[in-house]
Order: structure tokens, then C-alpha cells, then sequence
């Protein structure tokens, strides 16, 4: 693979120039804060905006008091419908189907930067501001814009926009890209801005657990028991029903032996929940659906770093598209644990996002 430096060292300013329009989505919490006042001292024409995704309207209230910290007027979307259809539903779903699905990789493409893009651009925006940590790169060699890794990798999040397609990178904008988060710690306590708790958790879970959420909207007929077995098909055990579980789980199965036990795949069309011991759980390899990339594969075949979940070490593979190019098999140099079907997987060249899919299955599940 060759090397990203070269990119990154001539990536063009975080900021666009003074005067530009910038939408930017303002949450309330501290990230999304500090990115519209940098943009604000730039010099930039900031138009405010707060997604209203699920709740009632008392959950903008962090977002209006944000406003009025950095003196903008706020515009509030009520895009809860369309975040039930596009974000919430298929997360619901894909739990009943025995699968892990990743909502912020979801929301990201159809409602940041689809929806509130192009609200945005009606209101004359020429560029999109969130507080993600990650970098846009415009390499003088190549047409378009890239994705890459922000400068503080602990806050890294460009995996969440893996697949943002390149019209979307365009007109994005990172004002944190090579910020720590403790210097925008520093800079929102001297605005003013009141510390909080960051929230860890899916935003619409509430403070919900993912299983009490989803058994809120499943049928109880959708949730059922089933057989706990090994690798060899041997029953083992009972389980509680497929939504209970997810591959890597090791607590909560119940189950005593020489060593611990770990889930392996979940299989709905037999209602099982596969286990093994821990050097038995790892997968060579995955498949691939939906891929988009926002940096033109070198070839059909290549190498790049893949990245299966948001706290994963990106494990190098060979990676062969199919035939529409929308469907790939990568083969791990080295086994790794825990692939799950129905999470993002993000391709690197180093520290530049290629682009992302979802995980269909693990070879040898």
C-alpha cells in the first residue's frame, strides 16, 4: 500500500475560506459546539442547524443553549420520521434477523449528510460542518476529496463515515480535524460551555439497553428461545432468544467449561447461537455487501487495512471485488475475532479511508 503522508501533509486548511456559507449540525454536546465557533472566528457565515431525530422538542434544548453561547440563530429539523424509516427500523430489524447493525454508519450518509445537506444547500450552504474527528484530504495529485484518520486517533472516528459517498466528502467540513480532544476540552471551558457527560450509548436508546429496545418493537413471537451448540453442532445449552447475543459475546451464556466460552456466529434460519472457545472464535476472513468507495479501488484485487467495528485494530487483507463491484471478499493476513455480520467494515490505504460495507457473513462461519 502506498504511503498516506504525502496526502496529509498537503491536505488543504480545516476551514474553508472566510465568507463561506457553512451549515453546521449543532447537537448541543461539546464537539459540535467548538467546531461552529472555530468556524465562527474564521470568518465564515455559520448557519446553525439541530436535528431533532427521535424524542420530543425538549431534547434540542442542549443545541439552543449551544446557539445562544456563540450568538447564532438556530433552524431545528424534525427529520424523526424519516430517522424511524432510515435508521431506526433497520437497526430493529437487523437485531431480529440475528445481526449487529451499526446505526451511525447509517444515519451518517442518509440523514447528516443526506437530509441536512440538502435542506442545507436550499439555505445556500456551500460546505457541511459536524464535530466528527477526522480529516478531509484534497490530494493536488487526484480529483476529489478523501477521508483519513484525525490527528488524535484515540478520537478517531472516521470509521462512523466509511460510507459517505464522495459527493458528501465534497462538501464536508472537520474543524477538529487536528485538534486533541483535551485542547477542545480547554477551549469549550473557556467559552463557557458547561461539562457534561458524553453519552456512549446509541442516541434514540436513551439510556435503554439494545435488547430492551428491540423487544419493544418485535412481536413477542419474534423473540424465541433456541439451542446453544459447538462448532461441531453439539447442544450445549439454552439461550433466550437471538437478540440477546452478538459475536465475540462471552458473558452471559450461561455455560461452564474448561475454558470460556464465546459466541461464534448466531444462525437465525435454525434459531442457534454457535459458540467455541476462544481460539476457535476467530473468522479468516468476510463478505462484503452494499460497498462505497470514496477513493477509486487501485484494482480488482488489492490490500488495504479493515477495520470490523469502531474500537477494532485494522487488520491488513487481500481484498477482491466482485463482479459489480458493490460486493468484496477480503482474507485476513492473520485470523481475527469477532466478525460480525450485519456491522461496517472500513477499507484504509494507511490512515485514508478507500470506503466501507457491510459485513454479510464471515468465511468460515
Amino acid at each position: 500500500m502506498s504511503s498516506p503522508d504525502p496526502w496529509i501533509e498537503s491536505a488543504e486548511p480545516v476551514l474553508p475560506r472566510p465568507g463561506t456559507r457553512v451549515a453546521a449540525a449543532l447537537s448541543g454536546g461539546m464537539d459540535s459546539t467548538l467546531a461552529a465557533k472555530f468556524l465562527l472566528e474564521h470568518g465564515c457565515d455559520v448557519l446553525a442547524f439541530h436535528l431533532l431525530l427521535s424524542g420530543d422538542e425538549r431534547s434540542s434544548e442542549p443545541a439552543q443553549d449551544a446557539a445562544r453561547l456563540l450568538g447564532l440563530d438556530l433552524e431545528i429539523l424534525d427529520l424523526r420520521s424519516d430517522f424511524e424509516k432510515r435508521v431506526v427500523e433497520p437497526f430493529v430489524q437487523g437485531y431480529a434477523q440475528g445481526r449487529t447493525p451499526n446505526p451511525c454508519v447509517l444515519c451518517n450518509p442518509a440523514i447528516k449528510f443526506g437530509l441536512l445537506w440538502e435542506h442545507a444547500r436550499k439555505r445556500g450552504a456551500e460546505r457541511l460542518a459536524t464535530g466528527h474527528y477526522a480529516r478531509r484530504l484534497v490530494p493536488p495529485a487526484e480529483a476529489g476529496a478523501h477521508l483519513a484518520r484525525a490527528r488524535d486517533r484515540v478520537k478517531d472516528q472516521s470509521y462512523f463515515l466509511c460510507r459517505l459517498p464522495r459527493t458528501a466528502i465534497a462538501a464536508a467540513c472537520f474543524p477538529l480535524a487536528e485538534l486533541k480532544k483535551a485542547e477542545v476540552l480547554k477551549q469549550a471551558l473557556a467559552l463557557g460551555w458547561k461539562p457534561q457527560a458524553e453519552s456512549q450509548d446509541v442516541c434514540f436508546l436513551a439510556g435503554r439497553s439494545y435488547a430492551d429496545f428491540v423487544l419493544s418493537r418485535l412481536p413477542a413471537e419474534a423473540v424465541q428461545p433456541g439451542e446453544i451448540v459447538d462448532r461441531q453442532g453439539r447442544v450445549l445449552g439454552r439461550h433466550r432468544g437471538l437478540i440477546h447475543y452478538t459475536v465475540g459475546q462471552r458473558r452471559g451464556l450461561g455455560l461452564a467449561g474448561p475454558e470460556p466460552y464465546y459466541v461464534f456466529s448466531l444462525q437465525p434460519e435454525t434459531n442457534r447461537v454457535v459458540i467455541g472457545a476462544k481460539a476457535e472464535a476467530v473468522s479468516p476472513g468476510l463478505v462484503l455487501s452494499d460497498l462505497v468507495f470514496s477513493r477509486k479501488p487501485p484494482e480488482k484485487k488489492f490490500e488495504a487495512l479493515v477495520q470490523i467495528r469502531s474500537r477494532h485494530r485494522p487488520a491488513l487483507a487481500r481484498v477482491t471485488l466482485g463482479p459489480n463491484k458493490g460486493r468484496a471478499e477480503a482474507v485476513f493476513l492473520e485470523p481475527q475475532p469477532a466478525v460480525t455480520p450485519g456491522q461496517a467494515a472500513a477499507l484504509y490505504d494507511g490512515d485514508v479511508l478507500m470506503g466501507g460495507g457491510w459485513i454479510e457473513a464471515a468465511l468460515g462461519a
